[in-house]
């Protein structure tokens, strides 16, 4: 037989390409019920929900493609647009591999981060992933985009574009530190979780038992750790409460954020000091003065 890329312009070259591609944009179908169990919508459906329609330009579709249960290697990264303005995302399969980083993963993320930076737009995050293969770590540190990299480019990018992380399920291990690295986390409560050793790990290194939630789960850290900041229901409020942040942003530091005709006060514009007396002792309407 023909090497695949010998054949790839044949007629069964072509069929080929097209049953890869279909296999890579549906991910591991035999996983979807248990993410409807959970109440997740699909990658591609997030995708759908949080960028204009048909606005997606991927990269890396056919990565890991001969694999069988890795399409595009568990995570969906490339170009699209939020209300006409360009953005860059990166979003894990929760059906491939529970979404876990591969040496493909882990290359596809450092050249979206790349691309985010050279052409100067935001980086959206859509994280839901059990971390790092054990099976792939020897492949995933060597070379320029190694591992390491994502979270030097996210330093690199902090302050130059708006990075905002959508968590939608687990952030493990080193890959907690996406979060972490954002401006802005939302996390969906009941599935998102951050920590970087699992409950079983703590009980054995420290003696200590103690919940997901507990160590880290969305409600803790949205209310005592810091590390989230904004607690909701589902997937679906998370993306529009991603969309409603973003609008109050320019696409990097050298833009204005955008900007909406002012509108005249629905009081008369007195001065604080018609409305608050000299004398301290002396009672005010402090709504007046709001």
């Amino acid at each position: 037989m023909r090497p695949l890329s010998e054949r790839e312009g044949t007629p069964d070259g072509l069929e080929r390409h097209r049953e890869l591609r279909d296999r890579a944009l549906r991910g591991s179908p035999r996983y979807l019920p248990k993410l409807r169990e959970q109440g997740k919508l699909t990658v591609r459906e997030r995708l759908a929900l949080l960028l204009d329609a048909g606005s997606l330009i991927e990269d890396g579709l056919f990565a890991n493609a001969l694999a069988d249960d890795l399409p595009a290697d568990g995570v969906v990264t490339g170009l699209g647009t939020i209300g006409g303005r360009q953005v860059a995302v990166m979003a894990n399969d929760p059906t491939v591999k529970a979404g876990s980083w591969g040496a493909r993963t882990v290359e596809k993320i450092v050249r979206i981060q790349e691309t985010a930076g050279r052409l100067r737009v935001p980086l959206f995050y859509l994280v839901d992933s059990a971390g790092a293969r054990i099976t792939d770590q020897i492949d995933m540190f060597p070379g320029r985009r190694h591992a390491g990299r994502i979270f030097y480019n996210q330093v690199q990018l902090s302050g130059r574009v708006p990075q905002i992380c959508l968590l939608f399920g687990p952030s493990a291990a080193g890959g907690a530190y996406i979060p972490a690295f954002c401006d802005v986390v939302i996390m969906v409560e009941g599935n998102a979780s951050m920590y970087l050793g699992s409950p079983r790990m703590v009980e054995v290194v420290v003696g200590e038992r103690v919940s997901l939630e507990e160590l880290g789960g969305a409600r803790m850290h949205c209310s005592e750790s810091g590390c989230g900041d904004f607690l909701v229901a589902d997937d679906r409020e998370a993306i529009a409460t991603a969309l409603d942040y973003f609008a109050y942003f320019p696409v990097n530091h050298t833009e204005a954020p955008p900007g909406a005709e002012g509108r005249p006060p629905r009081a008369d514009a007195r001065s604080i000091a018609e409305l608050v007396p000299v004398q301290a002792q002396r009672g005010y309407d402090m709504r007046k003065v709001i």
